[in-house]
Parts: C-alpha cells; structure tokens; sequence
C-alpha cells in the first residue's frame, strides 16, 4: 500500500503574529484599566447600534445573509472606535511582515471574558470586518482567526466568508472549568467540520477551507481528574482527526513545558506511521506552541513544533494587551533566522 503525506498550510518553523484587537476591554473592562491602556471608550450613538445588531450564533449555516450582512457591516464601520481598532490591526501587521513574520492571526483579547452565547454580537460583527479588511491587505499571507471565549463556531463562520487559512479552537475536546464558566463540547468539532463543508460549498468557494487547529490542556482551564495528563488528549490525534495540535502553557504568556512538546511530538510521529500503515495516509497535523513563546525559548520551541503562534514577549512591557513593540519584533525575528 503506497504512503502519501497529507499536507497542511503551515510548514515547518513558522511564525505566526498575534494581532489583538481590544474590542472586548473597550466594550467591558473597568474604565481605568482602559484608559491605562489608552483605548477609547464607545460613545453613546455606539450602544445604540449594539443593540440592533442581531445575534448570528443560531444563524452560522446561512450561507446567504448578504443584504442583511452589507448592511451591519456598513454600521459597524461606523462606530467611533472602528477606524482605532483597524488601524492599530494594519500598523501591527506592518510591523510583523516587515520583520519576516508572515503568518498572521487575529484575536478579540480581553480579560475577563464573556460567556458563551452571551457575548454582545458586535463582537463577530467587528471580528468579521477586521478579518476582511486584514485579507484584503495580505492576500499571500496565511491568517487565522480566534474569538473568545469558545466561539469557534464564529471564528469559523467568519474565516470561511473571509478566505482564512485556520482557526484556533479552544473547546473541541474535553469539557474544563474556567472562571466565566464551563467550557463546552457537545460535540464541536464534528460541527465545525460539518459547517465548514456546508458554507464552503454554499458559498462556492474553491478549496477545503480554513483548517481547525485545536488547543490541547486549554489556558486557564481546569479539568477533572484524568484529564491532567495529556495522554487522553494526544490519544484523540487520530481518532477526532485534528488538524492542527496546540500546546500551551497553564495561562497567556506561560511557556508551553518540553516534556508536553516532546510528547506531541511523539503521539503526532505514531499516528503518522500508524495512520500511513492502515489507510496509506499519514496522518500528520501540525505541532503548534500557543502561548509563552520568546527569544528565551525558540531554540526548544523550533526542535518540536512546526509553527508558534507569538504575542505576549512582542507587546510593550511583554504585556499581552499592550500595543505591539516593533524593537521586540525585530529582536524576534532575528533571534528566529540564527536558531
């Protein structure tokens, strides 16, 4: 039975730059923590249009939404702090390609979070808006999206309309606890694969779509017992059919541990031989380190993973909701080539 290798977007050793877009703090944080951060505040004309914009959650697999979609979109480029949010989004986009980074992927970074299905739908409207104008900027550039918290279904829908390489899933495995609530399942990857079919195929778009690159031990969630380990995570390789594998630290900005990566690694090699044995298919998604990653650690970050997704050690201060520090990026980028 002859091998082939199933390919993926990301290649070996990639970087992907994280572009935060604080829509989440200037819709709820404490005022002064926002102001610190000097972002500005919705207006009243803004709150009034939050409310007419409908929520899309039970609505992802209409494909055919135009009219109505031309016309929140419309509004939501209207919103007083838009124009802030977009050119913040571009200035750091420069900044990452500029310096060789040119992956890229976009996040509504907040803490805390809202909990699921019950986030304003402004959220995907702006999301959505963001994602558009990014691909329309970077053509040739791989770009994922993630929107928090656990609306892989959003993200999904919002890369498939956009012509996105990949998503960031943070609740396709096992259930956990975080502090804005449980963490869903419910069988969601098997819907997001489905939903990705159908609006590919509704939308008449070319190619299998945005791939979903899912978060093993996901940060600041706790698990039941037996769950600790990352034995029964990596044990769903091929069984779940995962196409991205994303190791983390326990929160935002903590290094991902080796001894995780070398077991990722490890899983991901036996499913490839084992996988390649049975169907004559390796089956070989990508190791990618989610979080934590620096100049610090790159060396042990490039000997496992096949891509790191980088924010955190980039932001001023290394601060993860501060602007993007274009030294750090270069520092970065050069620390990259010489490992």
């Amino acid at each position: 039975m002859s091998c082939r290798l199933m390919s993926f977007p990301v290649t070996r050793s990639a970087a992907i730059g994280m572009l935060h877009i604080p829509i989440n703090t200037i819709l709820s944080a404490p005022p002064t923590w926002r102001e610190t951060l000097g972002l500005p505040a919705a207006s009243t004309s803004d709150w009034k249009l939050f409310r007419r914009l409908r929520n899309v959650l039970n609505e992802v697999s209409k494909a055919k939404r135009s009219e109505r979609d031309s016309k929140y979109l419309d509004e939501v480029r209207r919103l007083s702090f838009f124009s802030f949010l977009e050119q913040r989004m571009i200035d750091e986009a420069a900044i990452y390609q500029e310096h060789g980074v040119d992956s890229l992927m976009i996040e509504n970074a907040a803490a805390p979070y809202f909990i699921r299905e019950q986030q304003p739908s402004v959220i995907y409207w702006v999301m959505r808006e963001l994602a558009a104008r990014l691909r329309s900027s970077h053509p040739k550039t791989k770009i994922g999206i993630q929107v928090l918290a656990f609306s892989d279904d959003w993200a999904m829908d919002i890369a498939c309309r956009c012509g996105l390489d990949f998503i960031r899933c943070e609740s396709a495995l096992f259930e956990g606890v975080r502090p804005e609530g449980r963490t869903p399942n419910a069988g969601n990857l098997t819907k997001l694969y489905m939903t990705r079919n159908m609006l590919m195929a509704q939308l008449g778009k070319d190619g299998s779509g945005p791939q979903i690159y899912v978060d093993l031990h996901k940060k600041h969630t706790a698990f039941m017992p037996g769950l600790d380990s990352l034995d029964v995570w990596l044990d769903n390789i091929l069984f779940q059919k995962l196409e991205g594998v994303i190791i983390s630290g326990r929160a935002t900005g903590c290094p991902a541990e080796e001894t995780d990566l070398q077991q990722a690694r490890d899983a991901i090699e036996k499913f490839k031989e084992s996988s390649a044995a049975a169907v004559g298919a390796a089956w070989a998604p990508p190791l990618i380190v989610g979080s934590g990653v620096s100049v610090e650690n790159l060396v042990m970050c490039k000997r496992y993973a096949d891509a790191v997704i980088v924010g955190s050690s980039l932001k001023k201060g290394g601060y993860w909701e501060c602007a993007l520090d274009a030294e750090r990026v270069k520092l970065f980028a050069e620390a990259w080539h010489d490992c």
